[in-house]
C-alpha cells in the first residue's frame, strides 16, 4: 500500500528541529531573510470578513502571485462583490478544517466550492474560464478570506502533498486526528498567534522544499 497524504504530512513534521526552524525563518520580525509570506495575515482585510477587498488582494501578493486586471476588477466591482459575500456570509469566520460542519462547506455544492468555481471565471467585463487565475492563485484567495479552512495550495506543496483534486478533503482528514494537530501546534507554537494551523503548514511544507522546486512563490 502506498503512503497516504497523512503519512506524507506527517513526514514534514518528523523533523523537530528543522520545522522550528523553518517557522523562525519564515516569521522573523525583520533583516534581509524575512519572506514578505509572512506578511499574508497582516494585510489582510479581516474587518470585512464577507467581502475580497483590495487589502486582500495586496495581501495574496505577498505570496508572490498576482491577482489579474481583470479578475480583480469584477472581485471589486458590483456584481462581483454581491456574488462573493453571498457565499462568503454563509461560512462562518470561526471554523476550523476539521470542525464537524466542515465538509458541508467544502464539498461539492458548498459555498467554498462554489466560490472556488465563481473566482475560476470572474473577469472584466464579461465572466470567462481561462482567466488566468488556476489552483494557486483561487487557493490563496479564498485562504485570505477563510484561513482556517482553506489550505493553500501551490506547485510546491503540490509536490510535496499531492495534486489539488482532493486536496482539501485529504487535509481535512488528516487533520482530524488530535495527535497530528497537536504535534504541528506543538512545533509552530512560535508562529504569531493570528497564524492559522493551515497557514503553519504551508509555511513549513513550501519553507522546506521550496530549493527542490521553485515554482511558486512565498
Amino acid at each position: 500500500m502506498g503512503r497516504t497524504f497523512a503519512d506524507r504530512l506527517s513526514d514534514e513534521f518528523s523533523d523537530d528541529a528543522g520545522v522550528r526552524r523553518a517557522i523562525a525563518d519564515y516569521f522573523a520580525p525583520a533583516g534581509s531573510a524575512t519572506f514578505t509570506g509572512s506578511q499574508f495575515e497582516v494585510i489582510a482585510d479581516t474587518g470585512r470578513p464577507n467581502e475580497i477587498t483590495a487589502a486582500d488582494l495586496v495581501a495574496v501578493s505577498m505570496l508572490s502571485v498576482d491577482v489579474p486586471p481583470r479578475v480583480s476588477r469584477w472581485i471589486l466591482g458590483e456584481e462581483g462583490h454581491e456574488a462573493v459575500a453571498g457565499l462568503l456570509s454563509q461560512v462562518p469566520v470561526d471554523m476550523d478544517i476539521w470542525d464537524p460542519e466542515a465538509p458541508k462547506l467544502l464539498s461539492k455544492g458548498g459555498p467554498l466550492w462554489d466560490l472556488w468555481d465563481l473566482l475560476d471565471a470572474a473577469n472584466w467585463p464579461t465572466r470567462i474560464k481561462g482567466n488566468g487565475m488556476g489552483p494557486t492563485r483561487l487557493s490563496k484567495v479564498l485562504a485570505v478570506k477563510r484561513p482556517r479552512l482553506v489550505p493553500v495550495w501551490d506547485s510546491v506543496v503540490g509536490a510535496v502533498l499531492g495534486p489539488i483534486d482532493g486536496f482539501w478533503e485529504d487535509m481535512r482528514l488528516a487533520l482530524t486526528d488530535p495527535s497530528m494537530r497537536s504535534r504541528i501546534e506543538d512545533l509552530t507554537s512560535d508562529a504569531p498567534d493570528h497564524v492559522s494551523l493551515l497557514r503553519r503548514v504551508d509555511a513549513v511544507v513550501w519553507s522546506r522544499n521550496r530549493s527542490a522546486h521553485e515554482n511558486a512563490g512565498d
